[in-house]
């Protein structure tokens, strides 16, 4: 199962929680062109000089669909372009995100773990775009995470906690 999850919704708490089935799929590698110490950095993200890999979406959708085979759940990013090729493949997926009225809660989340402003700019100045498009999307699962609420948990309260154990 693939759970595609806005930035600061807990990929990376859930996969720490559950080892032996979840799996935090960065996208950084297969999207940029950058080195093994900068794959799980904040200040890398949404970084202006980050160099595209050339076969960006379509080598992280290959490796999303090889992933799957390894782990029960799959955590990745939110991207447009990603989801867009996952319907195109008949690949069903969970979308995640944030009540609207939590937009505060998320920019001072991102101020703290340390990412950077271009980063902030994308994810908290886009905020309404990113929510609008994930609201209408009719093909993923809807899961809607409430002010101070993250993806553990609803994982624990939801019917998708059974493929954890």
């Amino acid at each position: 199962m693939i759970i595609a999850i806005y930035a600061g919704t807990g990929k990376t708490t859930m996969a720490k929680l559950y080892p032996q089935t979840v799996l935090d799929f960065v996208c950084m590698p297969y999207k940029y062109v950058m080195g093994q110490e900068d794959v799980d950095s904040e200040a890398c993200k949404a970084n202006p000089d980050n160099i595209m890999q050339v076969d960006w979406p379509y080598n992280y959708v290959s490796a999303i669909q090889s992933a799957l085979n390894n782990c029960k759940l799959l955590l990745i990013p939110t991207d447009v372009y990603v989801l867009a090729l996952l319907r195109q493949e008949n690949i069903p997926y969970y979308l995640c995100y944030p009540q609207r009225s939590a937009k505060e809660i998320y920019r001072k989340c991102f101020v703290d773990r340390g990412n950077t402003e271009e980063f902030i700019e994308i994810f908290i100045n886009k905020w309404d775009s990113f929510l609008a498009t994930f609201e209408k999307d009719t093909y993923g699962h809807h899961i809607v995470l409430k002010p101070n609420q993250f993806l553990a948990d609803v994982i624990k309260s939801n019917d998708l906690n059974l493929l954890l154990h």
